[in-house]
C-alpha cells in the first residue's frame, strides 16, 4: 500500500513538471520570434530612412515611433503536483488509516486467538486432571467399602448380642423394681399430703373463728366508741353555741347603749328655737324663730 501511494505521487510529480517546462519553453520561442520579427521591421524602417528619401525618411520616423513591440508575459504556473497532492491528500490519508486500523485489528484479533486457544488448552488439562483425581478417588473409594464389607462379615456378633439380651433382662428388671418405688413413693406422698390438707384446714378453721371473735369485739368497742365521741362533740357543740348567744346579746346592748347616747348628745346640741307665726293685713303669714 505504502508502494503504490509513493509511486503515484512521483508519476504525478513528474508529469507535472514536463507540463511545465513545454509551457515555458513555449513562452520562451514566441518571445523570440516576437524579438525577430520587431528586429526585422526595425531595420527596413531604418533602411528606408537612410535612403534619402526626405518624405520616406519621415515616414519612417514615425512609423518607428509609432510601432509597438508586442510581449509575451509569462503566467506562473501552479504545481500541478501541489494540486494533485491536495486533492488526494484527504483520500490517501483515510485510506492510510483504515490500513493501520485493519493491520492493528488484525493483530489483535491474532493476540486474542492465541490468548483463547492457550486458556482453552489449560481448561482442558485442568479438568482432565480433576477428572482423573475423581477416577483414582472413586476406586480407592471402591476398595475401602470392599474390604470394610468383608471385614464386616468376619466379625463374630455372638458376644454382642448376648451383651444385648443381657442388658435388656437387667432393664427389665430394673423398670419393675422403679416401678414399685414409684407407686410406694406416690401412696406415701398422697398419705402425706391429705394429713397436712387436713392439719390446714382445722387450723384454718380455728383461726377463721378466733378472727371473727376479734372483728366482733374490736367492732363493739369501736361502735361504743364512736357514740360516746359523738355524745361528747354534741355536748361542746351546744355549750359554745350557748356561749356565743350570751356574747351576741352582750354586744348587741353596748351597741344599742352607744347609739341612745350618740343620738341624746346630738338632740342636746342641736339649739332650742321659740317661733312665732304672725298674720298680715294682705293674707300672708310671717314666721319669726329666736333661741
Amino acid at each position: 500500500m505504502k508502494g503504490v501511494v509513493g509511486l503515484l505521487c512521483a508519476v504525478a510529480v513528474t508529469g507535472c513538471s514536463s507540463v511545465n517546462t513545454e509551457y515555458y519553453e513555449a513562452v520562451q520561442a514566441a518571445a523570440q520570434a516576437n524579438a525577430t520579427a520587431a528586429q526585422a521591421k526595425f531595420d527596413a524602417l531604418s533602411a528606408i530612412a537612410s535612403a534619402g528619401d526626405g518624405q520616406a525618411a519621415s515616414a519612417a520616423v514615425m512609423a518607428l515611433a509609432l510601432t509597438q513591440t508586442p510581449s509575451v508575459t509569462p503566467v506562473p504556473q501552479q504545481s500541478q503536483a501541489l494540486q494533485w497532492a491536495s486533492i488526494l491528500a484527504t483520500p490517501v490519508t483515510s485510506l492510510g488509516m483504515m490500513w493501520m486500523q485493519s493491520d492493528s485489528a488484525k493483530t489483535m484479533a491474532k493476540y486474542n486467538a492465541d490468548v483463547s486457544l492457550a486458556r482453552v488448552a489449560a481448561t482442558s488439562q485442568s479438568n482432565q486432571a480433576l477428572y482423573g483425581a475423581f477416577v483414582d478417588a472413586n476406586q480407592i473409594t471402591g476398595d475401602v467399602a470392599v474390604a470394610g464389607m468383608n471385614a464386616a462379615g468376619n466379625v463374630d456378633y455372638s458376644g454382642f448380642i448376648d451383651g444385648l439380651v443381657t442388658l435388656g433382662t437387667t432393664g427389665m428388671t430394673e423398670l419393675g423394681a422403679l416401678g414399685s418405688a414409684g407407686f410406694e413413693s406416690n401412696v406415701s406422698i398422697s398419705n402425706t399430703a391429705v394429713n397436712g390438707l387436713v392439719d390446714l384446714g382445722t387450723a384454718g378453721l380455728d383461726a377463721t373463728t378466733s378472727l371473727g371473735v376479734a372483728g366482733l369485739d374490736a367492732t363493739t368497742t369501736l361502735g361504743t366508741a364512736g357514740i360516746t365521741g359523738v355524745s361528747n362533740v354534741a355536748i361542746d357543740g351546744f355549750d359554745t353555741i350557748l356561749t356565743m348567744d350570751q356574747g351576741n346579746n352582750d354586744l348587741m346592748s353596748t351597741v344599742w347603749t352607744d347609739y341612745t347616747a350618740a343620738i341624746q348628745n346630738i338632740m342636746d346640741s342641736v339649739p332650742q328655737l321659740t317661733c312665732t307665726v304672725t298674720n298680715n293685713a294682705d293674707g300672708t303669714s310671717t314666721v319669726s324663730c329666736t333661741p
